[in-house]
């Protein structure tokens, strides 16, 4: 009994030094004008993927998959987005394609189920530089969108304005409507 009540707490303590710590980085017009790669782009697929390899586009697929493995809870999963690239508005890019990837818990990532597909985002993306990928199928050029600032916000084409925490304090967190034009000559 001992032996798993300090196990229980080595497990719990371990999991805490692994989670994603850091302050609030700005507003999306704050962050926007420091990016290397900002996209308005349309997310066309999610992907699940599975420690051994395999991608599923289907989640009843992909839960079946992980429930054949027996419940290992060791075994890696890792989920992303596929975006169509509409507009590069600051970068080098040049494919129309790309897949961003989820966080992991402990990498300070926005995890990819906050975007809805079909919908349109103007997003500040990166290339996450390490010698090894983390997550199933990642590789170095795929993208991750950070998650300690606000940097991505929704694109509404009927009335070319975005959607998000596009200015203020952090303290006043608040989504708003801004247009999408004066936020190009405030970024660019």
């Amino acid at each position: 009994m001992k032996k798993q009540l300090l196990l229980a707490i080595l497990l719990l303590f371990s999991f805490q030094a692994f989670a994603c710590s850091c302050d609030w980085g700005g507003n999306f017009l704050r962050v926007a004008k420091n990016s290397k790669t900002i996209v308005k782009a349309k997310v066309i697929e999610r992907v699940y993927h599975t420690e051994n390899g395999k991608r599923f586009t289907d989640y009843q697929e992909f839960l079946l998959e992980t429930k054949n493995n027996k419940f290992d809870p060791f075994y890696g999963i890792g989920e992303s987005i596929k975006i169509e690239i509409l507009e590069l508005i600051r970068g080098t890019e040049k494919r129309k394609v790309v897949e961003i990837f989820s966080s992991d818990g402990a990498d300070c990532r926005v995890g990819t189920n906050l975007f809805e597909k079909g919908k349109i985002y103007v997003m500040s993306i990166y290339q996450p530089r390490r010698s090894e990928p983390k997550l199933p199928n990642e590789t170095n050029s795929d993208y991750a969108i950070f998650a300690c600032s606000e940097n991505w916000v929704e694109f509404l084409p009927e009335t070319n304005e975005i959607y998000g925490q596009i200015k203020g304090r952090y303290y006043r967190k608040k989504a708003r409507r801004y247009s999408y034009d004066k936020m190009i000559k405030k970024i660019t």
